[in-house]
Parts: structure tokens; sequence; C-alpha cells
């Protein structure tokens, strides 16, 4: 039903009753539609304003961020370069000196430095490009240096296992009791054979000892035999590895068989007569790459500096050997 409205007639001076056709509400209709439009538009220009600069804002605050982020991580890239180069200083004025090795190659530390040439493409198009360039590059350097230097490490680690192996199996230790140092009997050098009574080399030392005394290994070793030899009657034969043999002859009894794994300390047999000898004693050898030297210079394990003195003393002594 249409909506009643009312005109005013001036010449009857009354209001008149008006029906409005669809015609009329079509166009009222157009001028809200109008409006709402209008309105609308001016709201999103309004609305986009506000949204630009609030989201550029926001980028600005982001780039901050982020140029920030990038500076704080360029900073940890100088405290690792420090540190690599002290752990660098310390591998190689420390550790490698104690084991008495070459400093680790220069040019494995600086093998591939320089960067990935991709960096560059990658981020030259950024607004911190050069940054970001300078920084990557810098934690590849720092990568590859903290690599060389774990590979170093490692070979520091093996050479003091292989320092500790060593130093518990060069010979280092008397072959028997000899506190009081009264059982040094015949040092190394020419001596007087007991025997054949001429003078001849002794490539050993000579303990006096009761028959059935305990004999030691004087460090850790393979027993390479236990066998009766022209001379030295009964005798043990030590491998101690880097070199080093230990003879122990004139034995009465083994204690150990060929092949057996022995610490220093253990018991490798007992004192004999057994040989070319004139009393019980042990003759006591230390070889080094094949060639006999003084076994006097391997006692620096259970000997105070001044006893040290003494057994040289005592061996030195142009005595008879046994």
């Amino acid at each position: 039903m249409s909506k009643v409205k009312y005109k005013y007639n001036p010449e009857t001076l009354s209001y008149d009753e008006v029906e409005l056709t669809w015609r009329d509400h079509l166009k009222k209709l157009s001028y809200y539609a109008i409006a709402s439009i209008v309105a609308s538009v001016l709201i999103l220009f309004f609305s986009y304003g506000y949204i630009k600069e609030r989201g550029k804002n926001e980028v600005q605050y982001d780039i901050e961020k982020h140029e920030a982020e990038i500076l704080e991580l360029k900073s940890q890239v100088e405290d690792l370069k420090e540190i690599s180069s002290y752990l660098q200083q310390k591998d190689d004025d420390i550790y490698r000196v104690i084991f008495g090795a070459d400093p680790y190659p220069e040019y494995k530390r600086e093998l591939g430095i320089g960067g990935n040439p991709n960096v560059k493409d990658k981020y030259k198009d950024l607004k911190h490009g050069d940054l970001l360039i300078e920084v990557s590059n810098k934690i590849a350097m720092v990568e590859k240096k903290l690599y060389a230097q774990s590979v170093s490490f490692d070979s520091v680690v093996a050479m003091a296992k292989k320092k500790e192996e060593l130093l518990q199996s060069v010979p280092s230790i008397q072959p028997v009791h000899n506190e009081d140092l009264t059982h040094i009997a015949s040092g190394f050098g020419m001596r007087m054979h007991p025997i054949y009574k001429i003078l001849k080399m002794h490539t050993g030392l000579d303990f006096t000892a009761d028959i059935g005394t305990p004999i030691f290994a004087t460090g850790d070793a393979v027993v390479e035999d236990c066998k009766t030899m022209s001379g030295y009657g009964q005798i043990v034969i030590l491998d101690h590895g880097f070199g080093y043999k230990t003879h122990y002859a004139h034995c009465s009894e083994f204690k150990c068989k060929k092949g057996d794994k022995v610490k220093r300390g253990d018991v490798i047999a007992l004192v004999g007569n057994t040989g070319a000898s004139v009393g019980p004693h042990l003759h006591y050898e230390v070889l080094y790459k094949g060639s006999h030297v003084n076994p006097v210079n391997y006692f620096f394990n259970d000997l105070s500096p001044e006893e040290f003195d003494e057994v040289v003393r005592i061996s030195s002594q142009p005595t008879q050997s046994m």
C-alpha cells in the first residue's frame, strides 16, 4: 500500500492528500544509495590513508628491528672470531708445545676462506645488502676456522693419548727393589768380563740380589719372548713399543710367557744365576731402536735427583761385571 503524503495548497490554504507513486519511491531510494556510496568512499579514502601510514610505520619498524638484529649478529660473529683466534693461540703455543708437535698448518686454517660467492647476488638488492653480505662472509669464515680448529684439537687429543701411553711404556723404574742403592754391582760401559778376564762392552747394569728375588717390568709392554739364550741364561725380553725393549737375564724362573701384556711393576721373573754368571744377580738392558743405551738414564720415576746422582756415580765405577 502506498504511503500517504500531504502537500500544502496555497489557493485553499489547506493540505491536500498526495499519494506517492513507485517512481517517487525509486527516486528516494536512489538518493539513499548515492549517499551511502559517497559515505563509503569517504570512509575508504580516509581509512586507506591511515592504513597506508600505519603499514609504512610497521615496515619501517621491522626494517630498523632487522637492522639492529644484523648488527647484533655481526657483533657476535666478531666475538667468535676472537674466541677462534684465542683457541688457535692456545693450540699452537701451549698444547702442541707440550707434546712436541709442530703448529697446525696455517694454510689448513685458511683453506676455503672467502665466503660464499652466491651471497652477493642473494642480498645485493636489499636495503642492508652490503651488511648482510659482510656478516654472511664472516660467518662462513668463522665456521671454517672453527672446523679447522676442531680437527686440530682432535689430533692434539690423539697426541695426548699417545703421550700417556708412551709415558706408561718407557722403562722408568729399577727392575729390582733397590731403595738403599747398594745392589748395583756393575754399570754400563767397558768392563772386565768375570769369566774371560778381558775388557768387554757391558751393555747393561748388574743388580746383586738373592735367588728368587722378584724382577719387575720397568714399563708397560708385551712379552716378546721367555727363553734360554747363550751367555744370558734364562732371559725375558719385553717390547714396550715406541722403539724401546728391555732384557732381564740370568733368571731362575719365569713369571710370564710369550705374548703376555704386562704393566710397569708386574713381577715377570725371579733373580737367578743362569748363563755366564759368577753369582746370583740380574743383568738388565735397555735398547732404543735396536741400540743398547745406559739403563741408568731410565730410572727417573723412582729416584730423587740426589739418588739419581748416586746411582750414576756407582754405576760408573770400573768394577768387574758379573
